[in-house]
């Protein structure tokens, strides 16, 4: 049923795109192309190109360098949980724009799913700069999981549709490897990690079987966006429930956004 009701609205999306002009998702004025003007790809593409730590995930200086083996001044204000940590940018527009219509849409309460589409380029770009830094590969990504009332209410977990589009690019293999057991209070709602980190105790576990599908590879957690990190380490810590010979030989993260008050886009 689900696969159905994306091809309809695929289908839908399709004519209306025939009838009428292109208008950028971003609210971006200029030429548009895929849903994006050439202002707000200019725009992503800065967001892209500012220097961040590869183990942390925060920004770190221009000339720096910085990974799990060289932490960065930053990576104690910030434990992931991950071994490195990819990002298309900080959360600051026009990445606020797109992520909040991904997950919320236009005011509808109901995500926009079409909107991976745009943002899963950059997030590849993202993944293949930090793997190639860290002379890793991308052996199978696994969606972060929502409880299923809220993906039921949504009408979809926005980090299944962005590995979905990475996948569609890169050809690496999504698995969904993790299971959200219990309902949590939304993390927006809370304002510090320990909160975070205590609200998202065993909220998830391995599914039977994943062992076999991570055992000796790169795992990729792939989601929207990290604030504190609790949920990407909460979400590591799962997949790490495994006997020592059906480990992953690593755990990684990629995102659109992480929050970074500090960062020079954040001011």
């Amino acid at each position: 049923m689900a696969v159905l009701k994306r091809l309809v609205k695929a289908g839908v999306g399709s004519v209306i795109g025939l009838i009428l002009p292109d208008t950028c998702r971003a609210g971006g004025d200029g030429d548009v192309a895929m849903g994006l003007s050439t202002g707000v790809r200019e725009a992503i593409a800065r967001l892209s190109g500012q220097n961040f730590c590869f183990h942390c995930g925060l920004t770190t200086g221009p000339y720096e360098a910085h990974d799990a083996r060289h932490p960065c001044g930053r990576c104690g204000e910030r434990d992931v949980g991950v071994a490195r940590v990819a990002r298309v940018g900080t959360f600051s527009e026009p990445l606020i724009a797109l992520v909040h219509q991904l997950k919320f849409g236009r005011g509808s309460g109901r995500g926009s799913w079409e909107l991976a589409r745009l943002l899963a380029p950059f997030v590849y770009q993202a993944m293949m700069r930090v793997a190639e830094a860290g002379k890793i590969s991308v052996d199978v990504m696994v969606p972060v999981p929502l409880h299923w009332s809220r993906s039921a209410r949504r009408g979809f977990n926005q980090a299944d549709e962005l590995a979905r589009e990475v996948a569609r690019l890169s050809g690496w293999k999504v698995y969904g490897a993790l299971t959200r057991v219990r309902r949590t209070q939304a993390q927006a709602l809370m304002d510090y990690r320990a909160q975070r980190m205590e609200n998202l105790r065993g909220a998830f576990v391995l599914r039977s079987g994943a062992e076999k599908q991570l055992a000796g590879g790169h795992v990729w957690l792939i989601d929207d966006v990290t604030t504190t990190g609790a949920t990407l380490h909460a979400a590591a810590t799962a997949l790490r429930k495994t006997a020592k010979g059906q480990r992953a030989a690593s755990i990684n993260a990629a995102v659109v956004c992480v929050t970074d008050h500090r960062s020079p886009e954040a001011e």
